[in-house]
């Protein structure tokens, strides 16, 4: 049953709050091609990772986008709820493969036996990021291993109904595209770009492991959040006039604010689009935290002084307050505006 919220364009709310209710109630069409993008390409997504535990408001709800990189920040900001956004639908069939694992898999060697379709030897019963990548970077891919964990993913997948039958080939070639490789899997197969393996053990700005897997108690908490259906992927294009309003007036309902927003360098491309305007809009009618932030990453277009030697991107936490207030008194032009100090 849904419910329609007066004054609020596109905004059929939905009465149900279920797993399956949510995303069909907030998503909206898919706008563009889908892309291969199944792994981050952020090699500095990790060095935010203890500022964000520092500085997020606490039991607020995460905004983000794209794939497994969110799941570093969610562990890290500890979220109410979660809501992965994409344009394309491909997206968020892989968050759905992941959400699967996660509920399958009790400990993080669990999870990335599943993920990689290998059994790695022997390891401690906590072990570090080191010897998770080592262990699983020697150990053979297992072609029935992974046709077993693709029955048990499908199975439980199958149970929200959210896939229609035209989907699952495509979540069985995700699948299969990210458990070859391993832990070289890598964004486009590019060689420019990092592993899986070298993201596992790329720490924070201060040394400390930041990646989901680095600690148990990091992926305890994400297990936790899926398990609990509190990660959330829609089809959602950031400026568009149907989901964000949607998913703003349910959060209103709900009376729950947004601590965290993450978007990757998608701001780059609403720049050049023309519709960096519709995405402000979008930002300033949720409910948010008045400390609430904004994470946001250049990819090798701007020469950041935030940036760590050697890597090829640069991440920031800034406030989204301010950078909505910076927008809208018209200093945000370019995509150098948007890293500067105050958007």
């Amino acid at each position: 049953m849904m419910r329609f919220r007066a004054g609020s364009p596109s905004a059929a709310v939905p009465s149900d709050e279920s797993f399956r209710s949510l995303i069909q109630a907030l998503s909206e069409p898919q706008s563009g091609p889908h892309a291969d993008n199944l792994i981050t390409n952020e090699d500095s997504f990790p060095r935010v990772i203890g500022e964000l535990g520092r500085v997020a408001t606490p039991d607020g709800v995460y905004l983000g986008v794209g794939p497994d990189q969110n799941f570093s920040y969610i562990a890290r900001c500890a979220p109410v709820r979660s809501f992965v956004l994409d344009y394309r639908r491909r997206n968020l069939r892989l968050h759905l493969l992941h959400k699967a694992l996660f509920m399958l898999s009790e400990t993080r060697v669990d999870y990335l036996t599943r993920l990689t379709a290998r059994r790695p030897g022997h390891l401690p019963e906590r072990p570090g990021a080191a010897e998770l990548v080592e262990a699983y970077a020697n150990a053979p891919f297992d072609e029935d291993l992974l046709e077993r964990t693709r029955v048990e993913v499908f199975g439980l997948i199958r149970a929200y109904g959210v896939l229609d039958e035209a989907e699952w080939d495509d979540l069985a070639r995700i699948q299969a595209r990210l458990a070859g490789p391993g832990m070289l899997a890598k964004f486009l197969a590019m060689p420019i770009y990092p592993t899986f393996g070298e993201f596992i053990q790329q720490p924070d700005r201060d040394g400390s492991p930041a990646h989901m897997l680095a600690q148990d108690a990091s992926y305890q908490r994400v297990r936790d959040a899926q398990r609990n259906d509190r990660v959330i992927p829609l089809v959602a294009d950031l400026a568009g006039s149907g989901a964000l309003p949607r998913l703003a007036a349910w959060l209103g309902l709900q009376g729950l604010k947004v601590s965290v927003v993450y978007v990757s360098d998608v701001e780059f491309f609403l720049l050049r689009a023309g519709t960096l305007d519709a995405y402000i809009t979008n930002l300033d009618r949720l409910p948010k935290h008045e400390n609430a932030l904004i994470i946001r990453t250049s990819t090798r277009e701007i020469d950041h002084p935030e940036r760590v030697a050697g890597d090829s991107a640069t991440t920031v936490i800034r406030s989204l307050p301010a950078f909505i207030e910076a927008a809208r008194g018209g200093r945000v032009r370019t995509p150098e505006d948007l890293f500067t100090p105050d958007a």
